[in-house]
């Protein structure tokens, strides 16, 4: 990996001056991409029957920004045959800039939505069937970014590109002790859904998602029920396999 400074200036260099909303590889993919993979020699690879996004001598790269379950036939594929890092952006802060079709910025406001490595559990758990492969892993991009938009007319917005302005930290995602790691001290009594998303400021729905991930890992095992709402409990299993 290099810098992600250096990174976003390769994709930038690698989109070949078009303005924005013109790229056919979106920015922050292609910057993820250089930020893991900074030989472009390495980059869109044949393997076993798909292209992957890079191949390096630490694995497979693959960059998804949205959907992981559509990389299920590439992990099939993959997996056999080496290392699988999925990349995933984690948009903990976003500023929104409207830009008319001539690219003159039209205004720029801060979003009040905030992701969290929890509140990605329902792009991670449909991949669930990988967690526990020695040779899988999930890396999460914290990062501020820029949305752009262009204002076509008074009543036609269009998305057209999301840019990384900087990288906060990054989660790699492999042992049970790193699934476990986001659980807040101490724990809520009882642990539930609801009670574990209103200690981490989330939406019930990734907590959930997250806490039946944890128990699919034998990091958490059931512990009864409070009223509709399933009870977890340590199980000590990450502090073993730490």
């Amino acid at each position: 990996m290099i810098d992600f400074a250096e990174a976003l200036a390769a994709a930038q260099r690698d989109a070949g001056g078009r303005g924005v909303g013109t790229l056919g590889e979106k920015t922050l993919h292609l910057a993820l991409k250089y930020f893991c993979a900074p030989d472009p020699e390495t980059h869109e690879r044949p393997l076993g029957g798909f292209i992957a996004d890079a191949v390096t001598e630490d694995g497979v790269f693959e960059i998804q920004t949205r959907g992981l379950n559509r990389l299920k036939s590439k992990l099939h594929a993959f997996l056999p045959l080496c290392r699988v890092t999925v990349v995933h952006p984690v948009i903990a802060e976003k500023l929104l800039i409207r830009v008319d079709e001539a690219g003159e910025l039209l205004s720029t406001r801060r979003s009040p939505k905030h992701e969290t490595p929890v509140s990605v559990m329902r792009e991670i758990y449909p991949l669930r069937e990988y967690v526990a492969d020695p040779r899988f892993r999930i890396m999460l991009c914290e990062l501020e970014l820029a949305e752009y938009s262009v204002q076509h007319s008074k009543s036609r917005r269009e998305k057209c590109d999301r840019v990384p302005v900087a990288l906060r930290r990054i989660h790699m995602l492999q042992t049970p002790a790193d699934y476990a790691a986001f659980l807040p001290e101490p724990l809520p009594e009882p642990l539930t859904s609801s009670a574990l998303a209103a200690a981490l400021h989330t939406a019930e729905l990734p907590a959930r998602l997250y806490l039946n991930l944890l128990g699919r890992m034998g990091i958490l095992a059931e512990a009864g029920r409070a009223g509709r709402l399933k009870c977890w409990k340590r199980t000590g299993f990450d502090d073993i396999r730490r």
